[in-house]
Order: structure tokens, then C-alpha cells, then sequence
């Protein structure tokens, strides 16, 4: 190659474009696999099942449990004031023949030193309790001869007995039924474990306020089987229960109260008989298909409230979605809480 024609390779080297560096092409995102996905999704809505079941339990159903207060409330003063009128009357006071009736009011107990008034009811139950105190079927009613208990719940629908911890020996119940109205003095409180174990014969205890006995406590040694708890004793008494565990299922913890009765009681009426569904410690296990169908329901309302929003105006799907979604929430709530012990 001559001089001349190395010169014009050179010179043609210098007008070649610059060297460029390619930045290698980015990965392709890695497939999200379908298993993992649906399991998020199924995550997500029972994280959103749980969250809505707990704002209705909490915050919703206290006002119901409050409604349905004011209403046996105002229901059963009717029957007190009718009650006084017999009294006066010519013919005297009506005596029930027959046991009453389960879900209806059978006293209006008023505890002071915790602010409550509660209308309590008939039945010791699940689904009775929703409204308010339970009366055990089987104990002595409310005012009368014998021991009377009366079962609250500790933590949903408006948990009237959340603060049965703050009362005291010496505390004042009074207790208003169409007989008339009785005052019990607290005599014990604590927190004992409960057992299935068969009670004595014996009576639970001995004494009374007012009388030349003396209290015999049963609590001290933070045992006792429901049988004694809920069994007859010699003296007249009004004995409170209620859940003491933060874990719903645990049914052995107890807060109990032991009231006896300040002066004399008024004559007995017909009761029902105690069963074991009838103690405020046990759930209502029959309805878990309609639980799990209120679940579901629930759950499609949601998704569905949610597709709404992205298809369609915000009013529309707000006034669309939010009537299926309370009635749906209140009835998976509702259920939900059955399965639970009544005393909760």
C-alpha cells in the first residue's frame, strides 16, 4: 500500500461515528403466579371480614343493645306500675301461675358505684344476651328466696358487665320487679376459675345479711365448680357472673359478685328449669352455616362495592353499596358473635 493510500485509510478512520454504549436490556419481570395471588386475595378479605365484624361488635351493637334497653325498660315499668295498681285495687296483685317467658324482662338492677342500670332478662343464652343481662333458668328469680343469677357479657354488645371488677364488699345492688324492690349488700368479689365438676348437696352457703348468721365465703380459694355457683343456697342472694379472659373461647375464667339480700323476700313464682345451654358460658354452635352464608354475602358485597367505585360516579356506588353492605355486616356480626360463650 503506497503512502498515499494509508493517508486516505487514516483520514477516513476519523469521520467514523463515536462509540456507543448500549445499556443492557432490562429483565422481564419475573410471573406472578396465580396460587399467589388468589392466596393475597383471600388474605385481604378475611383481614377485611374481621376488621368490619369488629367495628359492628364494638362500636354499632352497643347502640342496638341500648335501643333494645329503652325498649324492655319502658315495656317492663308498664308492668310495675300495673302491678302497683293491683296492689291498691280491691282485687289485689295478680300472681303468676306460670313461668316467665324467655327474652322477656323479669327486674331493673341499678349498681351505683359503676353507673348501671340494666333491665335484666329471661334466658342465659347467646342470642338473649344481646339485649342485655341474662337471669340463669333454674336459680331463684330476682328478689325472691334463694340464690338468683344473673349473667353479663364482659365485652360485646355494650358489655354491661365490663365493670364488675370495680365493685366492692359493702357495695349496694338494688334490684325492681313487679313485686317490689329488694336491696342486696356485695359481701364478696373476685375472679376464680370455673369447673365442670359436680357440686355437693350442701347449700353454697350459710347466713344472710340481716339474719344471725354469717357469710361463709366461697371464692377464697379461686375454684369452684358452676354447679355450686349456680346452685340453691340457704340464704337469699343475687350472684353476678361474667367473663374475666381478654380470649373469647376461654370459659373457665370468672368474675363473680355475692350479694345477699338486705331484708326479707317477697314470695316465689314459677321458673324454668336450668339447662346447659343456659348458663351464659356456652355458644350457640348451630349456626355456623349461616355465619359462614353471612360471611360470603358480606364478602361479595364488598367486592363488589369496590368494582362499583372504579366503574361507575362515587354517589352512585355510595348510595348503591352502603345498604347491603350494613345489612350484611350487622348479620355477619350477629352470627359471628353466637358462636362465641354468651358471657363475652
Amino acid at each position: 500500500m503506497t503512502i498515499d493510500e494509508q493517508v486516505s485509510v487514516v483520514g477516513s478512520l476519523d469521520v467514523l461515528p463515536p462509540h456507543r454504549e448500549f445499556a443492557p436490556r432490562p429483565e422481564a419481570a419475573p410471573m406472578r403466579r396465580p396460587g399467589a395471588l388468589s392466596g393475597k386475595l383471600v388474605a385481604l378479605w378475611v383481614v377485611a371480614l374481621v376488621l368490619v365484624v369488629a367495628v359492628v361488635l364494638i362500636a354499632v351493637e352497643p347502640l342496638f343493645q341500648q335501643r333494645e334497653q329503652g325498649l324492655l325498660l319502658s315495656d317492663y315499668r308498664s308492668s310495675i306500675d300495673k302491678a302497683a295498681n293491683q296492689a291498691t285495687g280491691l282485687g289485689g296483685v295478680e300472681v303468676s301461675t306460670t313461668a316467665p317467658e324467655f327474652g322477656s324482662p323479669v327486674g331493673i338492677m341499678e349498681i351505683g358505684p359503676i353507673n348501671l342500670q340494666q333491665v335484666i332478662i329471661e334466658g342465659a343464652d347467646a342470642p338473649t344476651m344481646q339485649n342485655g343481662p341474662g337471669h340463669v333458668p333454674g336459680t331463684a328469680a330476682p328478689g325472691q328466696p334463694g340464690n338468683s343469677v344473673v349473667v353479663g357479657r364482659s365485652t360485646l354488645f355494650g358489655a354491661p358487665f365490663a365493670d364488675l371488677f370495680k365493685i366492692a364488699v359493702d357495695d349496694l345492688i338494688a334490684v325492681t320487679t313487679t313485686q317490689g324492690q329488694v336491696v342486696y349488700r356485695v359481701v364478696e368479689a373476685g375472679s376464680v376459675q370455673l369447673s365442670n365438676a359436680k357440686a355437693a348437696s350442701k347449700p353454697a352457703s350459710s347466713g344472710a345479711a340481716g339474719t344471725s348468721g354469717e357469710y361463709t365465703p366461697i371464692l377464697e380459694s379461686g375454684r369452684i365448680s358452676i354447679d355450686s355457683l349456680y346452685g340453691s343456697s340457704t340464704d337469699d342472694r343475687l350472684t353476678l357472673v361474667t367473663s374475666d379472659s381478654a380470649f373469647p373461647l376461654n370459659t373457665a375464667e370468672a368474675r363473680v359478685v355475692i350479694a345477699v339480700m338486705a331484708g326479707k323476700p317477697y314470695a316465689p313464682t314459677p321458673q324454668n328449669g336450668r339447662t346447659n345451654r343456659q348458663t351464659g358460658t356456652t355458644s350457640d354452635t348451630s349456626h355456623w352455616p349461616i355465619a359462614l352464608l353471612a360471611a360470603l354475602c358480606l364478602g361479595g358485597a364488598i367486592v363488589g362495592a369496590v368494582l362499583l367505585y372504579r366503574r361507575s360516579s362515587a354517589r352512585l356506588a355510595y348510595l348503591l353499596t352502603v345498604p347491603p353492605l350494613l345489612v350484611f355486616a350487622v348479620l355477619a356480626s350477629e352470627t359471628f358473635s353466637q358462636l362465641l360463650p354468651a358471657w363475652f
